[in-house]
């Protein structure tokens, strides 16, 4: 075999191994494995490249993976074990006033719920719903006031309960991201629910055989709710205080932990929905037995969660802070164009440029917000009111009825929107420019800039599809698959000059389907997180806080409400869009690695020109 086909035929594998040692990942059994395939290309190039780079080049990459595995190794067991023993608890115990305040919020939902019950008789129907207040009424009459938990089966009822709380939870410690204002307001509406849901059943005299059957699931569940708060508020505190750090760095480390704190009680609450779906429709049980069982849920909360971090702390287990070791206060974090990368590394990359690029982020959001709020209300042929309607149902800011996409009583809003997106594909562009070095290869011609935006013509009418069709589960498969590929065809048509045609061809032989499926489902699904937040009643709580802004007038209100979300909203799709053509872009590089290797065909080249220490580079 020639030396040049049998770069060609391992070129992607080297690089992998590559990007693995300059990521300094600790995984000793897959680097076991890389050792061996090495160490077999090594054997072959000895013997058929004595005197090559590429004989040079392998015994250096061998010699590095060696040290790399026999340096230490711990098992994953290990690890998984050191998290639930030792690194939560510290972060518990690092973040305890964190957690208070958390505890401290909830607590004064939970009064505000009460005493708004006492003052408001129909409280509890705003905030539970008049079927289920209908429903429990009807149980207490038939003398079962918990009979709502005897409904289903089992192991049904617990599934669905798990993956509900696990996504209440979820939404609390992610909200965290906008400054720990949405943990707050979840927090709050929790808490506020829960006191109206409680002091329901005072009112009608069965508080006692209500508080023994829904605190055996729910000490566990509020718990982890309180304790998600915490994570929520401890992931946004970086923003707020970023002390010695750099805002960005603040946040990375902020977040970083208030996840861990969320995976940390994640079973927590998969045990409460198996009590609730399992233990809590046994009603008949002695009284007795259910208040040991909420007694024994209340001190495995406590001890795990606030008396054993004490405790180590006091005792000195804890050696050193767990942010000291995650991030350096003078480490930045370098985009690499040249590396192999999994969706979740190009999802963080596309993080890390829209916040290394504040101002031209957040400008060309609002920018292209305030065109199209001013273009929609300012041509309508209707009242603000009635340009956009914003249901009650999930998702629904972005539904057909929102109008957004042309059916709203606007001209030419379609095509208006797809100039606007197209002006957010030339901004992500711009702002991956200024990554790379632009001495390299200046801005791109305006042509170029043109061509570029072509694909957004495309995805408007796939986002539509995905709103509106039917098949919600096919539609949204087909939105996580089709969003990065028409982004990156868009990065392949402005970073290598082509037409959009042999793009599409050149973006095709690039293409891992792979990665490009789970990058789609990762900034789908986190979108969709954020724009569900909308269509809770949080939303609806925050219009209402800021209602003292709107003048006096009949319909007012609703003109204040339907312009704010709008806004919101607006924000929050280009953002969406924003996202995909970076996502795209950055999948592009590492796709283009791959496939040509232009950097480690470089890096081979360098081998034989540099100067080497004797026995490192040589047998």
């Amino acid at each position: 075999m020639r030396e040049t086909k049998f770069i060609e035929q391992n070129k992607g594998k080297w690089a992998d191994f590559e990007q693995m040692l300059r990521e300094d990942r600790r995984d000793p059994d897959k680097l076991n494995d890389l050792f061996v395939q090495i160490t077999d290309d090594l054997s072959y190039a000895r013997t058929f490249y004595p005197n090559r780079s590429v004989r040079m080049y392998l015994n250096t990459l061998a010699q590095r993976i060696f040290h790399r595995v026999y340096r230490g190794k711990r098992f994953p067991a290990e690890r998984l074990r050191l998290f639930w023993t030792d690194e939560l608890p510290q972060l518990m115990w690092e973040s305890r006033r964190t957690l208070w305040l958390s505890f401290a919020i909830f607590a004064i939902a939970f009064a505000i719920g009460v005493l708004s019950s006492i003052i408001n008789p129909d409280f509890a129907r705003v905030i539970l719903g008049d079927s289920y207040v209908d429903m429990t009424l009807k149980n207490i009459e038939n003398g079962d006031p918990m009979a709502v938990y005897k409904q289903s089966g089992p192991f049904g009822m617990t599934v669905g309960i798990a993956l509900n709380n696990l996504f209440v939870a979820f939404r609390t410690a992610i909200l965290g991201v906008l400054a720990s204002l949405g943990t707050v307001f979840i927090m709050l509406y929790n808490g506020i629910m829960v006191g109206a849901f409680q002091y329901f059943f005072i009112e009608q005299g069965v508080f006692w055989p209500s508080f023994l059957s829904i605190w055996i699931h729910g000490t566990l569940e509020i718990g982890s709710i309180i304790i998600a708060g915490a994570a929520g508020l401890v992931a946004g505190s970086g923003l707020l205080f970023p002390g010695t750090y750099r805002r960005s760095q603040a946040f990375q480390i902020s977040m970083r932990r208030g996840l861990k704190i969320f995976v940390g009680v994640t079973p927590i609450i998969v045990l409460a929905a198996i009590f609730e779906g399992f233990f809590t429709r046994f009603t008949e049980t002695p009284d007795f037995i259910r208040g040991l069982f909420i007694l024994t849920s209340l001190f495995f909360m406590l001890w795990y969660f606030v008396w054993l971090p004490w405790h180590k702390a006091k005792t000195g287990a804890f050696k050193q802070a767990v942010h000291d070791k995650e991030l350096p206060p003078d480490q930045a974090q370098i985009i690499d164009f040249n590396g192999v990368k999994n969706a979740g590394e190009v999802l963080s990359d596309t993080f890390t440029v829209v916040f290394r690029h504040p101002k031209m982020t957040l400008g060309v959001l609002a920018g292209t917000t305030a065109l199209f709020m001013l273009w929609a209300f300012g041509l309508a042929t209707e009242k603000p009111a009635q340009v956009f309607s914003f249901p009650n149902q999930p998702l629904g800011v972005l539904t057909g009825s929102a109008g957004f996409f042309g059916d709203a009583p606007v001209p030419f809003l379609y095509f208006v929107q797809i100039v606007l997106l197209a002006v957010l594909c030339v901004a992500a562009f711009r702002a991956l420019e200024l990554e790379t070095d632009r001495t390299e290869r200046p801005l791109a011609s305006r042509w170029r800039v043109v061509l570029a935006a072509l694909p957004i013509a495309l995805l408007m009418p796939l986002f539509i599809l995905f709103l509106r069709a039917e098949n919600g589960v096919l539609a949204w498969m087909i939105g996580m698959i089709a969003y990065p590929l028409l982004g990156m065809w868009a990065a392949v048509i402005y970073f290598e000059d082509l037409n959009p045609i042999t793009a599409l061809i050149r973006m095709l032989k690039l293409l891992r389907w792979g990665p490009a499926f789970l990058l789609g489902l990762m900034t789908v699904n986190l979108t969709l997180l954020f724009f569900l937040f909308l269509d809770t009643p949080v939303w609806q709580m925050t219009l209402q806080l800021f209602s003292w802004l709107v003048p006096p007038g009949e319909g007012s209100m609703a003109v204040f409400s339907t312009m704010t979300t709008t806004a919101v909203a607006g924000i929050l799709l280009y953002l969406f869009f924003l996202m995909i053509v970076l996502g795209g872009a950055l999948q592009y590089f590492s796709c283009r690695e791959i496939a040509d290797a232009a950097s480690l065909r470089r890096g081979i080249e360098k081998v034989a020109l540099t100067r080497q220490i004797r026995g490192l580079a040589r047998e």
